[in-house]
C-alpha cells in the first residue's frame, strides 16, 4: 500500500507517463518465450460497458475499431453489457432500421426476452467474426490475452427480462452470460433504484433466488443503480462478494448515481468493488475521476476500486478518457493522485479480478 498522509489519503507523489505506459505494457500481453509467469501481471478490466453501442444501436456486432481500442489501450477484458429494460424505456433501433423513441412504453409479452436475445446475438456474432473470446474465468481471460484476443464477460444491466423465470438465467449462462447487474432504471421482479421514481423496498423473494442461482453458477452480481435496501439485502444473501460497477462519491458530488460512504464501506467490508465512473457531466475531468477514488478508498480501501467506463452508454466521458477511451490517462490521473503501483493495478483490474476469482472458484474444481 502506499505511504498514506493524516487523513487517510495516498500521500501524493510524482509518477509520469512513462511510468503508467511501462504499466500498461507489462499488463497488455506477457513477455513471449515464457520469461514471465502465465499470470504474472493481473488483468486489466473495464467492469460496465457498451461496445459500439451494441445494447441500442442496430449493429451488427461490436466493431473490429472498438475491440483494437481496448486492447491497443492495454486492456484485456470488458463486460459488455445489455440494458434489458431497454423495450420499456425506448431509445433503441431494432433489426429493421426502425427507431423506438424514448420514453416510457409498455412493451408487449415477451418483447424484453426477444431483445435480450437480440443483443446477445451480436455478442456471438462478435465472437464468431472478430478479435474477441467469451470467458467465464480468470483463467480464460488469462488465455484470450496470450493468444491477443480482447475477453468478453457477456452481462445483462437490469435483468427486467428474466420475467420472474430462473431458467431464463440459467440459460443466458450457458451461453455465457458472466455478470448480472440486478437493478437498472426501473424497479423490477428483482430489486429497487436508487434513482427517480425512487422506491422504497429490497429483494423480492424472486431477487434472492436470482442471487442465490448467480452464486451457484458463478455469475458475478453487480449493485450498480441498487437503492440501499436492495444492497443490504443482497450483501446479506449473497456468499460471494459483489461489485457495483459504475459510480462515485455522493461525498464529493450530491448525485443520486453516487454512492453513500455507509453503502461503500458496506460493499467493500463484503471483499466487493465499486467502479469509478467517467461520467463527463458530474466528473468533467480523469483528475476527478481520481479525487473520487481516493475518497472511496478512504472510506473502504483501495482494494475495493476499479473502473466502470460506461463507454458508448453515455453522451459525455471526463476529459482524458474521451470518445477514445483512453485508460491510460485514467492510470496516470491515480498514479499522480499519490495510488501506489500496486494499486492502480488494482483499479484497472486485479480488484474485480479477485471477486471474479471467488465467484468462479468452483468453475475450476475437477
Amino acid at each position: 500500500m502506499a505511504v498514506r498522509d493524516d487523513s487517510g489519503a495516498p500521500a501524493r507523489r510524482a509518477a509520469g507517463a512513462v511510468g503508467c505506459a511501462l504499466l500498461f505494457a507489462t499488463t497488455a500481453f506477457p513477455v513471449a518465450g515464457g520469461a514471465q509467469p502465465r499470470e504474472s501481471t493481473p488483468l486489466a478490466v473495464d467492469i460496465h460497458a457498451h461496445p459500439s453501442r451494441f445494447h441500442r444501436a442496430n449493429v451488427p456486432r461490436i466493431s473490429d475499431e472498438e475491440i483494437a481500442r481496448y486492447l491497443d489501450r492495454g486492456m484485456d477484458a470488458v463486460v459488455a453489457t445489455i440494458s434489458t429494460d431497454t423495450p420499456y424505456r425506448g431509445g433503441y433501433v431494432r433489426r429493421d432500421g426502425s427507431r423506438i423513441e424514448g420514453g416510457n412504453r409498455r412493451p408487449e409479452p415477451g418483447e424484453a426476452w426477444d431483445y435480450t436475445l437480440d443483443r446477445f446475438e451480436r455478442l456471438d456474432r462478435t465472437v464468431a467474426e472478430a478479435n474477441a473470446v467469451f470467458v467465464r474465468t480468470p483463467a480464460e481471460a488469462y488465455g484470450a490475452r496470450e493468444e491477443g484476443k480482447l475477453a468478453i464477460l457477456p452481462a445483462l444491466e437490469g435483468a427486467d427480462s428474466l420475467d420472474g423465470r430462473i431458467g431464463r438465467l440459467r440459460e443466458l449462462h450457458r451461453r455465457g452470460l458472466a455478470l448480472l447487474q440486478l437493478v437498472h432504471f426501473r424497479p423490477n421482479g428483482i430489486g429497487h433504484i436508487q434513482t427517480w421514481p425512487y422506491t422504497p423496498g429490497g429483494l423480492t423473494r424472486f431477487g434472492r433466488a436470482v442471487v442465490r442461482e448467480c452464486n451457484r453458477l458463478g455469475i458475478v452480481i453487480d449493485l450498480a443503480h441498487a437503492n440501499p435496501e436492495t444492497i443490504r439485502d443482497t450483501l446479506d444473501v449473497s456468499e460471494h462478494p459483489v461489485v457495483f460497477s459504475h459510480t462515485g462519491a455522493f461525498a464529493l458530488g450530491e448525485h443520486d448515481r453516487h454512492l453513500l460512504d455507509p453503502e461503500i464501506r458496506e460493499i467493500a467490508a463484503n471483499g466487493g468493488v465499486i467502479g469509478i465512473w467517467p461520467n463527463g457531466s458530474l466528473v468533467p475531468t480523469v483528475a476527478g475521476m481520481a479525487r473520487h477514488a481516493l475518497h472511496v478508498a478512504s472510506v473502504g480501501g483501495a482494494q475495493s476500486l476499479g473502473i466502470g467506463s460506461d463507454l458508448r452508454g453515455m453522451s459525455s466521458y471526463s476529459e482524458g478518457f474521451g470518445d477514445e477511451a483512453d485508460f491510460e490517462a485514467i492510470a496516470e490521473a491515480m498514479a499522480e493522485a499519490g495510488f501506489d503501483e500496486d494499486e492502480v493495478r488494482g483499479i484497472l483490474g486485479a480488484n474485480f479480478e479477485r471477486v471474479w476469482r471467488v465467484v468462479t472458484a468452483h468453475l475450476d474444481e475437477p
